[in-house]
């Protein structure tokens, strides 16, 4: 279950990224950013709090509360990154090149901050494919709007360099995510905390750089495609990688921007034989990885901070008794 809302939520970012392609300036980019990330926290808040009143609610230890606010202060640093970084990014860059730059480091990023935590869960069979899925991420992108980043000046080398930032940053959220998920944080409550940051920084942003820009996207259009291909997939996603190892998400993860580009041809984009037969060979990758990884097995543990496997902490942690 958790992996197919994954999927579920890969498909439906897929449809918003293809649409928002060549749609997008930086102005539009911040306002779309602010309404969906706004609507997120505002949506979730009130979801939360009516949850809240319909029952009793244990209390938490203070070690879990001060855990779990730790945790989401973390994630709101981390989400900002990560979306203004990915939406900035399709400003300067096509939106298949930017999601294949998040997505194309994501696995690789896990495993070296499992590494540095003192484990490697996946032995160097997992790292030879996380560096296969980048290389073929990479390939894919530029089969699919060649020289759009070698070839597209400053601009095009500060949206590389945002979306692979953005990317290093995706993957600690999907760790960070995990560890609330054994602390039996609700996804609900954490869609309600993890964007304050986010959202105030696209209103500084945009206040900033004022009014103007030529984005074909009006603000109903900018609102709906944030409910649709934003706030809708994140919950998705959120429920997903609470439940799933950071290394299956973000393999997942990486089959994004191939159905980004079937998306763009859907929405107008030329049709490129060469970026069809790298899109195909990426999904395949992405799923056969993934069920590789998904695969029951013992982690080798280091240390205190290394990152627990699927059922480690959980065993030992009453969900009922985590909120924060």
């Amino acid at each position: 279950m958790p992996i197919a809302l994954i999927v579920v939520s890969v498909l439906l970012q897929a449809g918003a990224e293809g649409f928002l392609s060549g749609r997008l300036d930086v102005t539009a980019s911040l306002r779309l950013s602010f309404l969906a990330f706004l609507g997120t926290t505002v949506i979730f808040a009130a979801i939360t709090r009516l949850r809240g009143r319909s029952g009793h609610r244990p209390r938490a230890m203070a070690e879990q509360r001060r855990q779990v606010r730790h945790l989401l202060w973390t994630m709101n640093l981390a989400s900002a990154v990560t979306f203004l970084g990915f939406y900035l990014a399709m400003a300067w860059v096509p939106a298949a090149l930017a999601a294949s730059l998040v997505a194309g480091v994501g696995p690789l990023a896990v495993l070296l901050m499992g590494a540095v935590r003192g484990t490697n869960p996946s032995g160097p069979a997992g790292w030879a494919r996380a560096v296969l899925l980048l290389v073929v991420s990479v390939v894919a992108a530029s089969c699919i709007q060649p020289g759009s980043l070698w070839g597209a000046g400053y601009r095009g080398y500060a949206g590389g360099a945002l979306a692979a930032l953005a990317g290093f940053s995706a993957a600690y959220l999907a760790v960070v995510s995990r560890r609330l998920g054994e602390l039996g944080v609700e996804p609900a409550r954490v869609m309600a905390h993890r964007f304050h940051l986010t959202y105030a920084l696209a209103a500084v942003f945009l206040v900033l750089r004022g009014a103007g820009g030529a984005s074909e996207l009006s603000l109903g259009a900018t609102a709906v495609t944030a409910l649709g291909g934003v706030v809708v997939p994140l919950y998705l996603l959120q429920i997903g990688v609470q439940r799933c190892p950071p290394i299956v998400t973000m393999v997942l993860l990486t089959a994004l921007p191939g159905l980004t580009y079937v998306a763009q041809v859907a929405f107008g984009d030329v049709f490129r034989p060469a970026a069809a037969l790298a899109v195909v060979l990426l999904v395949a990758l992405t799923v056969g990885f993934a069920l590789m990884e998904n695969r029951p097995r013992r982690e080798v543990r280091s240390g205190p901070g290394a990152l627990s496997g699927p059922r480690d902490r959980a065993e030992h942690t009453d969900p009922a008794e985590a909120h924060p």
